[in-house]
């Protein structure tokens, strides 16, 4: 079964309650990212997206604290895949944040669920084509020798 550990982004941009939205736009802006972790002495409070900027009344005045999703939902590096497939589908979250000894230790998002899905498959086609193969192989090989042909070399 899969560990959150093995698929979880490990290097999680991070900001505090206390810093402007304007700079928090622009962090997400440079690293790239849709979201950030928002954090007060390394455990996150927070899950801070795009969505929540766009909705948010932008000026130099507006903190994170004021339009962050308070709502979140942390995982273990131990959770399975399952159990947080689940949540994503019912309960509509698409970040959770990894902790481990209250301490963050990485992020999962729904990409990152959709990669690992992806590469699960790959692996399953690659083992189930090689399964067809040996087979394959193995019916060809006794069709030779049990035929006529077979039979006079083989014996």
């Amino acid at each position: 079964m899969i560990k959150i550990g093995s698929i979880m982004t490990k290097e999680v941009i991070t900001t505090s309650p206390g810093s402007s939205l304007i700079e928090a736009a622009k962090l997400m802006a440079s690293k790239s990212v849709s979201s950030l972790v928002i954090t007060d002495n390394g455990k996150p409070v927070a899950v801070l997206s795009e969505n929540d900027i766009i909705s948010g009344t932008i000026s130099k005045k507006t903190k994170v604290s004021d339009v962050m999703a308070k709502g979140m939902v942390v995982i273990s590096p131990s959770t399975k895949f399952s159990e947080i497939e689940n949540s994503m589908s019912e309960k509509k979250i698409r970040r959770f944040p990894v902790v481990e000894n209250e301490k963050l230790v990485g992020l999962v998002t729904e990409t990152d669920m959709i990669e690992a899905t992806r590469d699960f498959t790959r692996f399953h086609q690659i083992v189930q084509e090689a399964i067809l193969a040996i087979f394959g192989l193995a019916t060809a090989f006794f069709l030779f020798y049990f035929s006529p042909l077979g039979a006079s070399i083989f014996r």
